[in-house]
């Protein structure tokens, strides 16, 4: 099943399935969001300190001469290698020498708007540039909307994208856009991909990306055997952004095999592994967005859950319950080393650490961000006397309800599969006495910057969010 929030990249799949595959800069070339509209007139107002722009498609808008000085990205005042702002042609200067954004002059032209400025001590006389994409694309958000349809087009390619962007009071992600699941009998809820259509399809890429935030998990099959870490370091590091690095071992991934007498729950394979999240005691402030496990051998049968439905599902039959969740701070406390006793890779340095997030996290309105929680590392809880009760109560009703048939589906895993799971959203575990003698996984986690990056890229190019969208900014918020 194709995601059905996979438009991005919709003008690459019209070509054959010969010309699928293309590089990053033949995907930005084909959908870059700086693209559209063509600017056909612009005039000086308020005595330039303000212009009035506008674009083929019927749209108009005033902006700030100011806003345009200092949002210029051309190579007078950004180093287009480095990406970085020229010091010495930024508005203001160690003297006091400012520019005030003054237009002297705006000027249509073939790729966009070329303006000079009024006493600008950093450029002098030189024209700043400007393409129609660009200014399609900041209008509707750093200036007034005169007429026409005010989004860019490409706008609401990007809503699925903007609960991870990681700006401060981001939105929780968009529930409109999430298909949550439950354990239907003769149901597989579980999207399958391709290993080799996604490692060497852009499109495809993007469209996997897509279906992870929307499912909550996808299925790679035909993945090709290693001995090693290699096959699995090679697609997330190209396919998800890159695999996050472990403080305490040299290798980014884990590995997880049969050991006799194993003292961790982790490592003794035959025995029932609760459903959890990975990283509920995270070691980069909040948890990784994505977890990926590689079959290497054998065979195994993991349990998942939705927790968005299970979120969703107590806050209707016990809204208080729900709310204690929300509200207070569930202990965990995970010592790295010790954690590991039974690994098979050895461990750099010692990191003792905890904390106390609520097991569900939502934003101001109450949506849904993420869920955190793992039993294994849970500690002695700091919920108030008076409220202890009721929060062990809402507690215990949440760790049955994330083993219930109801919630709880069944997946058996062999050798040759992958599996991608939205780990904010999605609980895992084992289930016993199901994994074959030589069952050996490999996995990791990608930070929620890897894979915004990563999507970015495939998308083309970034699309600025309005400020409404995220609300006023505040320090520590919950997404992180």
């Amino acid at each position: 099943m194709i995601s059905r929030f996979s438009r991005p990249l919709q003008a690459l799949r019209s070509g054959s399935a010969g010309k699928q595959k293309s590089t990053i800069a033949a995907v930005h070339a084909a959908v870059a969001p700086f693209e559209g509209a063509k600017c056909v007139a612009a005039s000086l107002m308020n005595m330039g300190k303000q212009i009035h722009v506008a674009f083929s498609d019927g749209s108009a808008f005033q902006l700030h001469g100011l806003w345009l000085r200092d949002a210029c990205r051309d190579a007078m005042v950004v180093s287009q290698q480095a990406g970085e702002r020229y010091l010495d042609k930024i508005a203001f200067s160690p003297e006091g020498h400012h520019s005030r954004g003054e237009v002297q002059e705006a000027r249509v032209c073939e790729d966009g708007l070329e303006v000079t400025w009024k006493r600008d001590p950093q450029i002098g006389d030189a024209p700043s540039h400007f393409s129609s994409g660009f200014l399609r694309m900041y209008a509707p958000i750093a200036g007034k909307a005169l007429g026409g349809q005010r989004h860019h087009p490409r706008n609401e390619d990007f809503r699925w994208l903007r609960g991870y962007s990681g700006f401060s009071n981001a939105p929780a992600p968009d529930a409109s856009m999430k298909a949550l699941w439950k354990n239907q009998v003769g149901v597989n809820p579980f999207e399958h991909r391709d290993y080799h259509a996604v490692r060497h399809s852009d499109s495809a890429n993007l469209e996997m990306m897509q279906a992870v935030m929307e499912h909550g998990v996808v299925i790679l099959d035909n993945v090709p055997h290693s001995e090693d870490s290699s096959i699995l370091l090679d697609f997330v590091d190209n396919c998800l952004g890159g695999m996050q690095k472990d403080p305490a071992r040299d290798e980014p991934n884990w590995v997880i095999k049969r050991k006799a007498g194993a003292v961790s729950v982790s490592y003794a394979q035959q025995t029932r592994l609760n459903n959890h999240t990975d990283q509920s005691v995270p070691a980069h402030g909040i948890p990784a967005l994505l977890l990926v496990i590689n079959y290497v051998e054998g065979s195994g049968v993991n349990t998942l859950v939705d927790g968005y439905a299970v979120a969703e599902a107590l806050r209707e039959r016990d809204p208080k319950a729900f709310d204690l969740l929300a509200s207070y701070g569930n202990c965990q406390e995970r010592d790295f080393v010790k954690s590991r006793v039974d690994s098979s890779q050895m461990g750099t340095q010692s990191m003792l650490l905890a904390t106390r997030s609520p097991i569900i996290q939502t934003d101001e309105q109450g949506n849904l961000i993420r869920v955190q929680f793992n039993e294994v590392f849970r500690t002695p809880s700091t919920v108030p006397y008076d409220t202890f009760e009721s929060w062990y109560d809402a507690y215990l009703l949440w760790n049955e309800m994330i083993h219930d048939k109801e919630f709880e589906v069944e997946v058996p895993m062999s050798a040759g599969q992958m599996l991608v799971l939205d780990n904010w959203r999605v609980l895992h575990g084992r289930a016993g006495k199901k994994s074959s003698p030589n069952r050996m996984i490999m996995g990791g986690t990608v930070v929620r910057e890897a894979f915004h990056s990563k999507a970015v890229q495939l998308m083309g190019g970034f699309y600025p969010p309005e400020e409404a969208a995220f609300g006023r900014f505040q320090q520590g918020e919950a997404s992180g």
